[in-house]
């Protein structure tokens, strides 16, 4: 049970720094702001630090209300536990939890990002 705690916390703080990152190199929509980054409408490399990380905090929030704050503690959560099972006995158990649910994390981030080409533009 510790370890999916473990996971979960992991995954929701990995979360918010992949999508700190995806507004830098790649792209990440923003409520009513529309798409920041290198490939958005809106190039994060124009705005200063504090803006860009003003915004990806506020998409953050509004699309983990909506549901990405569950699918992030479910991930994690599930991830935790496999991967605290599977290295029980070592002792880079707790690296390999941080380590996997960071990756398990940048997903939904990915899908997200990338959304509008899955789905058409909204």
């Amino acid at each position: 049970m510790v370890d999916a705690l473990k996971g979960a916390t992991v995954a929701l703080v990995s979360s918010l720094l992949a999508s700190m990152v995806l507004a830098y190199l790649f792209r990440i929509p923003i409520p009513m702001g529309g798409m920041i980054g290198l490939f958005g409408e809106v190039s994060s490399y124009t705005m200063a630090i504090s803006d860009v990380l003003m915004a990806v905090v506020t998409a953050w929030i509004f699309y983990g209300i909506f549901g990405g704050f569950i699918i992030l503690l479910l991930c994690g959560g599930v991830t935790g536990l496999i991967i605290g099972r599977r290295y029980s006995s070592s002792n880079q158990k707790n690296r390999m939890i941080v380590a996997w649910s960071s990756a398990i994390s940048t997903i939904p981030v990915l899908i997200l990002s990338t959304l509008d080409y899955i789905i058409g533009p909204w």
